[in-house]
C-alpha cells in the first residue's frame, strides 16, 4: 500500500494531494520578495527552481535559509536541467555543492533527476533521513509508450518520491498516465507525483490524485511548466476558497 506523501509538515490526504507552487525568480532579491507573496497563500508546498537564477552564487546558505524563513512553509529545492526542460546545464560539483548547500539551510526536499542519481552517489549519502529526494523524468515532447514499465522502475531507484511528468498529443495519453498512476500506486509503497502536461493534460493536474498522484502544482505568479492552472482556480474546482 503506498505511503501518504509528506514534505516537511504537509501531508497529502485521501480528501486531497498536496499542493505546490513555484518561484521562478532570476535574483534572490526577486525571490524573496516572491516568498513573502506565496507565504500569504494556502500552498501547502513551495518548489524554488533555482536554474531561473541568474547568479548562482546568490545561492548562499544564509540566502537559502533566509528565503525559506520567509516562505515559512516546506520547500522544494529544484535544479532542473536543460535536458529536461530547465534553464541550466548539469554540472557535477556545482550541482553537487548547490544542493550540499540547501541540504544545510534546512530544506525539507530536493528533486534530482533519475537519470542523475548515478552520478550524484557522493550527494545521495550526504542527504540525512529527514530530507525527501524526490526522483524526477519530465518529457516535455511525448507521452513514452510504456509508462508502466517506466514508474515500477522508478520506484525501486534510491529516492523517497517518484516524479513522471509528460507531454500529451490526446486524451489517450492522459488516460494512459492516469491509468500507469493508479497501477504503480496499487504495486509499490513510494509515493508518487505524476501529471499530463499543457492545456490536454490539466484534468491530471486536478484529479491525478484520485489515481494515487499525491501533489500537484499550481500557479500564483508564473508558472514552472505548461498547464499549471491558478491556485485560486485548482482550490476552487475542488471546492476550498482562497484565503
Amino acid at each position: 500500500m503506498m505511503k501518504r506523501l509528506k514534505i516537511g509538515s504537509a501531508v497529502a490526504t485521501e480528501r486531497r494531494p498536496l499542493v505546490a507552487v513555484p518561484m521562478v525568480d532570476k535574483t534572490i532579491a526577486e525571490i524573496k520578495s516572491t516568498a513573502q507573496t506565496l507565504r500569504q497563500t494556502p500552498a501547502d508546498v513551495v518548489e524554488w527552481r533555482i536554474d531561473f537564477l541568474l547568479d548562482l552564487s546568490e545561492l548562499t546558505v544564509t540566502n537559502i535559509r533566509q528565503v525559506h524563513e520567509i516562505l515559512n512553509k516546506p520547500m522544494i529545492f529544484t535544479w532542473r536541467t536543460v535536458d529536461e526542460g530547465g534553464k541550466l546545464t548539469y554540472h557535477h560539483d556545482r550541482y553537487q555543492s548547490v544542493y550540499h548547500d540547501a541540504i544545510q539551510a534546512g530544506v525539507e526536499a530536493v528533486d534530482i533527476e533519475v537519470t542523475l542519481l548515478a552520478d550524484q552517489q557522493e550527494l545521495l549519502k550526504l542527504i540525512p533521513k529527514d530530507v525527501k529526494v524526490i526522483g524526477s523524468k519530465h518529457n516535455f515532447s511525448t507521452t513514452p509508450a510504456r509508462l508502466d514499465a517506466c514508474l515500477a522502475q522508478m520506484t525501486k531507484l534510491p529516492i523517497n518520491i517518484a516524479k513522471l511528468a509528460v507531454m500529451p498529443k490526446d486524451a489517450t495519453d492522459v488516460e494512459r498516465l492516469l491509468q500507469a498512476t493508479a497501477t504503480a500506486a496499487n504495486e509499490s509503497d513510494v509515493p508518487l507525483i505524476t501529471m499530463s502536461m499543457g492545456e490536454l493534460g490539466m484534468v491530471s493536474r486536478e484529479l491525478g490524485y484520485r489515481f494515487g498522484s499525491q501533489l500537484t502544482f499550481a500557479v500564483v505568479n508564473e508558472a514552472s511548466a505548461p498547464g499549471q492552472m491558478p491556485l485560486a482556480t485548482l482550490l476552487h474546482k475542488w471546492g476550498e476558497s482562497y484565503v
